[in-house]
């Protein structure tokens, strides 16, 4: 029988196991934390900026009850297996559905008419999510009214805030990964990816998870600038013809506003916005007729 050297150490006892980390939270390509404060702060200060040059009044837009946030369908978001960071931030976000009230007569629409329908990004029209069949047809926004709507097509997390118009794009917010996806209606992310951008859907190429991801605060922080520096003016004589000048179109029309707007209401910072609220009617219908 072979003995222990007297050298020798005994064997260590086992340890027990380690408990596991935490598990790390999911960044986004530029490595930042989904934070829906940040997210609601950012669409609150677009839709200001649309108040502010006249494309929509206040009274047309739908803000949340304090503390509450809107009272949404949210039994139908759970039978859709909608996340709750989606039901959140759908609770907590304006929309553009209130009365258009003083303009029937230029436009000769009812006095219960909404203001919903409107573009709400470049080509867009935004959903509410007070209406129950938006919050259907929200998740599947490529849908073109002819087949039927894919109900799981949107992962649970992600949320499309707009649908894309003739010319526009559908914008769909990740709240996992605090990203946004640009799908343009006329294009697709072949044509819109930058270089070596790897397909998560290599076997659906208009899947708009195809889609570069873009971290979200900058995408708005961006389009915030776009508006406020007049490369975009969202405005228009009519119902029918509100949208955003300088996207895809309207190029001429932006630029003798953008003059109009500096040189004689003072934009931006003397900005005389109860005269152009007054005159900005007139001003566009003046420019879409020559």
């Amino acid at each position: 029988m072979l003995q222990q050297s007297a050298h020798q150490l005994p064997p260590r006892p086992p340890r027990p196991p380690s408990p596991s980390p935490p598990s790390s939270p999911l960044l986004s390509p530029t490595g930042t934390l989904y934070n829906e404060e940040i997210i609601v702060s950012l669409i609150n200060e677009f839709y200001s900026l649309l108040v502010l040059l006249a494309y929509l009044r206040p009274s047309q837009i739908i803000y949340p009850s304090p503390g509450t946030g809107h009272n949404i369908n949210e039994k139908l978001c759970n039978s859709l297996n909608i996340d709750v960071a989606v039901i959140s931030l759908m609770k907590r976000i304006p929309y553009i559905d209130g009365p258009y009230k003083d303009i029937q007569k230029l436009e000769g629409v009812d006095e219960e008419a909404s203001a919903y329908g409107c573009h709400l990004f470049p080509g867009s029209g935004g959903y509410s999510f007070l209406r129950g069949d938006d919050i259907v047809e929200s998740r599947d926004p490529e849908n073109n009214g002819i087949e039927g709507v894919r109900l799981n097509y949107l992962l649970s997390h992600d949320v499309a805030l707009s649908h894309c118009l003739r010319d526009g794009m559908i914008l769909v917010l990740d709240t996992k990964a605090n990203t946004v996806r640009v799908l343009e209606n006329n294009s697709g992310p072949d044509f819109d990816n930058p270089e070596g951008t790897v397909l998560e859907r290599p076997e659906e190429p208009m899947h708009y998870r195809n889609c570069h991801p873009q971290d979200a605060p900058s995408y708005f922080r961006h389009l915030i600038e776009k508006v406020r520096s007049l490369e975009l003016i969202p405005s228009g004589p009519s119902r029918c013809y509100k949208e955003f000048y300088g996207y895809n179109m309207g190029r001429e029309e932006r630029d003798q506003v953008k003059k109009i707007l500096i040189e004689d209401y003072g934009w931006p910072d003397n900005f005389r916005q109860e005269d152009w609220a007054r005159d900005a009617e007139e001003i566009w219908e003046r420019i879409a007729s020559i």
